[in-house]
């Protein structure tokens, strides 16, 4: 008999421009699906954060939320097997939330994804609980520091993408869990080389996330903390740069990127869809990207799940050093550099010899990426 995996992520959280935080939880269906798993969506929304197409509140029935979740549970196909449901109210897109829980009881597994998942009745009816860490550092900082209840309590097992949480050299805070270590999946059929590279080095970020946090007397910032320590690379390299960013347009820094040579791009169009957003990737030359500032600083070893997208397509990726190299092999597809001289020195590299780096990014995925290895360990790792 197949196992029967809940899966509970956010996927409809961002439903405008948010496909890359869609992928990041639909590879995990997708890829449980792949090794024979019954595999079961869920996710919930407080009723007074559903917004409209106009970015506006909205009801839950006419949201934004729902018709991306539809949408999307549609076009992979898990409709029949998903249920997007208001925690505060009674509305529901798919299975409802009652339905959701006569499931549960026969779950082998249920992964909570970042915590998100705060339906008690659904949560303690699965036979095993999975708490799946995708923020490695901040999840344990606002639990530890600032007392936000992150939902750590509750779940047989703990797993994070930060490869070095815990180490004696990352100062984060472990919430006194023992965390399993686990790198993001990609389903590798799905991500297969779309041919002739295009001509950008590109990302998709996010200008500004949540705030800055503290820890231990450090400061940890954002992504944005760490692009202006580079600001100035696209004058030093020949390959374009492009960042397909949420910025505001009254963000003093959007002109600053723009005078030192960023190209910037629009979220609303690259990833309006898993499709769109698939295809931003995929015609890519690579991407290169700095980090979250608590990623590098806190030397978490945090692996993107972008970036797996892009070396399961074959595209080279140079990203900002997390103290992954002790983990990883890097220097061959896979490349991290730690300020704005070895940006350029990776992105040169690159250039000097594409093709050979374009190949070791497929096989760096096929290795260490695959879906069907990396959540085999995660069955495994869970009990099952």
């Amino acid at each position: 008999m197949a196992q029967r995996i809940l899966v509970a992520g956010a996927l409809a959280v961002h439903p405008i421009g948010g496909s890359g935080n869609t992928w990041a939880f639909l590879q995990y269906l997708l890829g449980f699906r792949r090794l024979g798993c019954e595999v079961i969506y869920v996710e919930h929304i407080d009723g007074k954060n559903c917004i409209g197409d106009d970015w506006q509140p909205s009801s839950f029935a006419d949201s934004a939320n729902v018709r991306h979740f539809r949408a999307t549970m549609e076009r992979w196909g898990f409709l029949e097997s998903s249920s997007f449901f208001e925690l505060d109210g009674t509305g529901s897109c798919g299975l409802t939330r009652s339905e959701v829980l006569a499931l549960a009881g026969d779950a082998d597994l249920l992964i909570n994804m970042s915590g998100r998942f705060h339906a008690k009745e659904i949560l303690t009816a699965a036979r095993r609980r999975l708490y799946l860490d995708l923020d490695p550092g901040y999840v344990q900082i606002w639990q530890e520091k600032y007392g936000v209840d992150m939902n750590l309590r509750g779940h047989d097992v703990y797993a994070t993408v930060g490869l070095n949480l815990g180490a004696a050299d990352c100062p984060m805070p472990t919430c006194g869990v023992h965390w399993e270590h686990t790198l993001p999946p990609v389903v590798l059929d799905e991500w297969r080389d779309s041919g002739v590279a295009g001509r950008h080095y590109t990302t998709v970020a996010d200008w500004r996330g949540y705030g800055p946090v503290e820890w231990d007397g450090v400061w940890y910032g954002q992504k944005a903390d760490e692009f202006r320590k580079i600001m100035t690379l696209p004058r030093q390299v020949v390959a374009p740069l492009e960042i397909c960013l949420a910025i505001h347009p009254d963000e003093p820094d959007r002109r600053a990127l723009v005078e030192n040579g960023w190209i910037l791009s629009d979220p609303l169009h690259h990833s309006a869809t898993t499709d769109t957003y698939r295809a931003f990737i995929s015609g890519s030359r690579g991407e290169f990207t700095v980090v979250k500032n608590g990623y590098a600083a806190g030397k978490t070893g945090w692996v993107s799940d972008r970036s797996v997208c892009y070396l399961a397509a074959g595209r080279p990726v140079i990203v900002q050093d997390t103290g992954i190299g002790r983990y990883l092999p890097t220097g061959s597809g896979l490349l991290t550099f730690t300020d704005v001289s070895s940006a350029a020195a990776a992105i040169d590299a690159v250039e000097a010899d594409y093709e050979r780096h374009a190949a070791a990014a497929r096989a760096f995925a096929a290795a260490y990426l695959d879906s069907d290895i990396v959540l085999s360990r995660l069955l495994e790792v869970s009990g099952l």
